[in-house]
């Protein structure tokens, strides 16, 4: 039921119990992954190793009337140990994180005595001190512990967990047991959301990293500024265009609509998908379909503000009033103000959708030109918009993997070369590690995006800096 999740080794139950006798669960983060995991295999995994801990454990009787009170001969509570050494964004795991906060608390509470963060980053540590606070009293269950700590303190010499063992000449003293082990707390699930929630960020040690600017897909537009049209790399005459439309309409159903219109029919939107695949027929003709057919399962044209208020009400993204220096529209995203703790997901989903298409509907879609060429072209229409994520004020609490998976998927296969640029504004360090987790996801499209500054905002982007989007006016200074 979860073979591939035990062959990992991310979590199993010690062998061996503590010094006062608790069974002992290992969690090991870095063999977790949250983009090469089932949600359903790991959440049995989680709830056998609750079981198989349980019973090495008692549960006590009430006291009887007349009767002296035994002493349990097994302890009542397990230990858990998170192994938080050389983890990384890849270990975000909210799903699962959100599965053992509700296992622990609702079918398994009280049956955690202490868990021990080992090896804990000073990232860790930071995080940490921002969500104490949500946690309540929860987070006394949670102990910050070096290995050698462990040893020393957790276990009899030689019987630590493998992950821990001594090493070389290193000399492992007897080990005791603190008092504070022999407290009893309630509610174990804090140590696990706040465990795998942390793993989800890094921190940046080299900023000149994030400084570093994606080189500019522009090849017509000046200043490097990115593109106005979905351009071809070869020049396509008139006829080979004709050509291939007619190609790719064989391959397109007529019951297949798109906003209304069959696809077919729509000559503009199969060479949008053409000029995508670079005039590869079969290429555009599977994008297409699938494109199609998801615009019908995700019910994309019914799509409204009404479905999602409480996003709309946020305002953590909207259409700018003004255009860029290239005449694009410009969605703005402002990261601070999205919670991933806080949103829907279907919903958050249904506004990202619903930007996309009203940022379709101020822009053009070209069909093929005549004989005349491009430059024949209404120098007002444009095919591509400006996308600017403030990332100011950016915590792990705006870190959404399974949002972000979502917005590559659409803007990838469902409106592909429709942005021609995404700025990413004010980025602090926190940001990168998170950044690198997302970079194999994007492939190519990764060379849309530009680490940048609000001033340069302001100063490039826009004919007059206060033609910018208010929350990076606030950062600017002339």
């Amino acid at each position: 039921m979860f073979v591939k999740e035990m062959r990992a080794g991310k979590g199993y139950v010690h062998r061996h119990p503590d010094v006062i006798g608790r069974p002992v669960i290992v969690a090991v983060a870095r063999r977790h992954n949250v983009f090469d995991r089932s949600l359903l295999e790991s959440s049995r995994m989680c709830t056998w190793m609750l079981e198989t801990a349980m019973k090495q454990c008692d549960t006590l009787e009430p006291p009887q009337p007349g009767k002296q009170s035994s002493v349990p001969n097994k302890p009542e509570q397990a230990l858990g140990i998170f192994d938080l050494r050389d983890f990384s964004p890849l270990q975000a795991d909210l799903e699962v994180a959100g599965f053992l906060i509700e296992v622990l608390y609702n079918y398994y509470p009280g049956r955690t005595g202490k868990v021990l963060l080992v090896g804990a980053p000073d990232l860790f540590r930071t995080f940490w001190e921002n969500i104490k606070p949500l946690l309540g009293r929860y987070s006394s269950l949670a102990d910050f512990v070096s290995v050698e700590e462990l040893r020393n303190n957790y276990f009899q010499p030689g019987l630590e967990p493998p992950e821990f063992a001594a090493s070389g000449k290193e000399v492992v003293r007897g080990a005791r047991a603190p008092r504070q082990l022999r407290g009893h707390a309630h509610m174990p699930a804090v140590a696990f959301v706040g465990a795998s929630a942390a793993l989800a960020w890094g921190v940046c040690r080299r900023r000149k990293i994030l400084a570093r600017k994606a080189r500019s897909v522009a090849h017509s537009f000046p200043l490097g500024l990115g593109t106005r049209h979905i351009e071809n790399d070869f020049h396509v005459d008139s006829e080979t265009a004709e050509l291939h439309i007619q190609q790719l309409q064989r391959h397109i159903p007529e019951t297949f609509k798109f906003r209304g219109r069959p696809a077919a029919q729509n000559r503009a939107l199969l060479w949008w998908f053409l000029r995508d695949r670079h005039l590869d027929v079969a290429e555009a003709a599977a994008k297409l379909r699938k494109c199609l057919e998801w615009r019908k399962d995700f019910s994309v044209e019914r799509l409204g503000p009404e479905l999602f208020i409480k996003e709309m009400r946020s305002r953590k993204a909207y259409l700018h009033t003004h255009r860029d220096v290239a005449g694009r529209p410009v969605l703005v995203v402002i990261a601070r103000r999205h919670n991933i703790l806080e949103r829907r997901f279907k919903e958050s989903c249904s506004m990202c959708t619903w930007y996309m298409e009203q940022l379709l509907e101020r822009l053009s879609t070209m069909e093929p030109t005549s004989a005349q060429g491009p430059a024949s072209q209404d120098a007002d229409q444009v095919e591509q918009a400006l996308a600017i994520v403030d990332l100011s004020g950016f915590t792990p609490l705006q870190a959404d993997l399974e949002f972000v998976c979502f917005m590559i998927d659409v803007i990838h296969n469902y409106y592909p070369r429709r942005l021609a640029r995404i700025l990413l504004v004010d980025a602090p360090d926190v940001f990168e590690s998170f950044w690198k987790g997302v970079c194999p996801l994007l492939h190519h499209y990764k060379d849309l995006a530009e680490f940048t500054t609000a001033p340069e905002v302001g100063r490039r982007y826009f004919s007059c800096p206060e033609k910018a989007p208010p929350e990076l006016l606030k950062s600017y200074r002339v």
